[in-house]
């Protein structure tokens, strides 16, 4: 097989790919519901080759379209790390076809997502890319799928999954079922050899994204030298950690990996129209109403922590010069931290509203010191050693629980399927997830709505919290929202 060396990896993308080399995060997936035509009523015994007949041309478009889709890693644990674009791709390799199982069941849906979630790309195979689609199907609905779409985070942000996801149901609905059988020969059938036409991008820092300022610097370092200097009661005064999990994390470099553990959560109908109408009334996003039923019910079962730090991962695209385009896969992202204090007072007087506008407020205020972040990694000048020990730090400064702690919501908004009344595939429900990261949040909860619901994963590191507490919030999270427009 011929490949061709691109370029070598950009600050987020080596960030991302030492997640791989300390296991310490797996990948990030979205994952379909879908409706088609029904298997028995085509030429398909077998229904691995009834999905690649139907999704052989629409992925060789998205591919041609993608350079992100072609992509391995030279060099992975190298200072000279970089990109190689396959010139072919074997489809039998990166679709899977699971038979029987009961996706409907949204606990048997979580399993394939966590399972997913941890999914380990080889590096050393450097014939098919960093992605894959697993399809689960059932004999009991042959019109029905899911379609879990599997990508190391190295190639993929999660605005990435949907812009995959709009271009799949864009063109697998301009195609109609092949009617050729396909032999089991999958080497003439399966293997596509795209079009070289669209070019790698440049990673994030070479598109004139803001950088950080030497102010931002001098706060970095000063905060870090507080926090060695200053006696214990003052470092826990002035940066107070908050809640970090219920168990403490493994410590032990030979067995520290990420484990995740899923739950989902899904708010429909006439009660998600009445929050994102309500959201309309207040001027708030509907991701700051999920942000505030998040926290809310943290508050509610975790009744005895006062403090609880957030984050928020930011698109930041439209922050290079030129910005770059809202449909082009990569790495783009920031985060914007926030601190929620005094938490007994919220569960008993705390407005909903209120706090909806004043994290928006100052979310939109943040958006740009939040596109800077990744600038900050220039000062980790020798990778992996630097990135890895980035991580590895996180033990001995979090020394009680060994993470970092508090909860991210990774939201990626409002997804909107192209659809026409005469589409063949249809979207019945998209779920986003990503893998537990053991030196960071505790908590992780993961959300994409569309016009008539949200659906969102929480996610966690196996042991690290206590499954009846996570179940509980999951549940107070769907009621915080099902209240606040009452």
């Amino acid at each position: 097989m011929s490949t061709t060396v691109e370029r070598s990896l950009g600050l987020l993308e080596k960030y991302q790919l030492s997640k791989h080399l300390t296991q310490c995060y797996g990948t990030v997936t979205a994952t379909a519901t879908l409706r088609h035509i029904p298997r028995n009523n085509t030429q398909f015994d077998d229904p691995k080759q009834f999905y690649l007949a139907q999704l052989q041309v629409p992925l060789t478009s998205l591919i041609e379209k993608h350079p992100q889709l072609s992509l391995v890693v030279g060099e992975n644990d190298k200072q000279t790390a970089h990109f190689i674009r396959l010139n072919q791709i074997d489809l039998y390799e990166i679709i899977n076809v699971e038979q029987q199982v009961p996706f409907w069941d949204r606990s048997k849906l979580a399993q394939v997502i966590a399972s997913e979630c941890d999914h380990e790309f080889n590096f050393n195979d450097q014939t098919v890319p960093l992605w894959h689609l697993h399809i689960c199907t059932h004999d009991d609905r042959l019109d029905e799928c899911t379609i879990t779409l599997t990508a190391h985070h190295v190639i993929a942000d999660g605005k990435s999954l949907s812009i995959f996801w709009q271009g799949l149901l864009h063109e697998i609905n301009k195609v109609k079922l092949q009617s050729k059988q396909l032999t089991d020969k999958h080497e003439d059938g399966y293997v596509i050899k795209p079009k070289v036409e669209t070019i790698l991008g440049l990673p994030y820092e070479d598109r004139q994204a803001p950088m950080p300022t030497a102010w931002n610097m001098i706060g970095v370092v000063s905060r870090m030298i507080a926090k060695k200097a200053l006696p214990d009661l003052l470092t826990k005064t002035w940066f107070p950690q908050g809640w970090a999990g219920d168990h403490p994390g493994i410590t032990d470099k030979a067995k520290a990996r990420h484990d995740t553990v899923v739950r989902t959560i899904e708010l429909g109908g006439v009660t998600w129209n009445d929050v994102c109408t309500t959201c309309r009334k207040h001027g708030v996003t509907p991701h700051a109403a999920i942000m505030v039923a998040v926290v809310s019910a943290f508050a509610e079962v975790y009744r005895q922590e006062k403090i609880v730090s957030t984050s928020t991962p930011v698109n930041c695209r439209s922050f290079c010069t030129p910005a770059v385009p809202e449909n082009e896969m990569g790495n783009f992202v920031g985060s914007y931290s926030h601190t929620w204090k005094k938490l007994p007072q919220l569960l008993s007087g705390g407005d909903f509203w209120d706090m909806a506008k004043t994290y928006q407020t100052q979310l939109k205020a943040n958006k740009g010191e939040a596109a800077k972040e990744a600038g900050l990694l220039k000062y980790l000048s020798k990778y992996p050693e630097d990135y890895c020990d980035f991580w590895y730090d996180h033990w001995v400064s979090n020394p009680t629980m060994h993470r970092a702690g508090g909860i991210e919501l990774s939201d990626l908004g409002k997804f909107v399927p192209p659809t026409d009344d005469n589409d063949i595939w249809k979207i019945e429900s998209i779920w986003f997830c990503q893998s537990t990261q053991i030196f960071t949040t505790a908590l992780n909860v993961n959300s994409i709505s569309t016009k008539d619901s949200m659906y969102a994963t929480i996610g966690w590191q196996n042991g690290s919290l206590e499954g009846s507490k996570a179940e509980a919030f999951g549940q107070a999270v769907i009621r915080n929202l099902q209240k606040c427009c009452h």
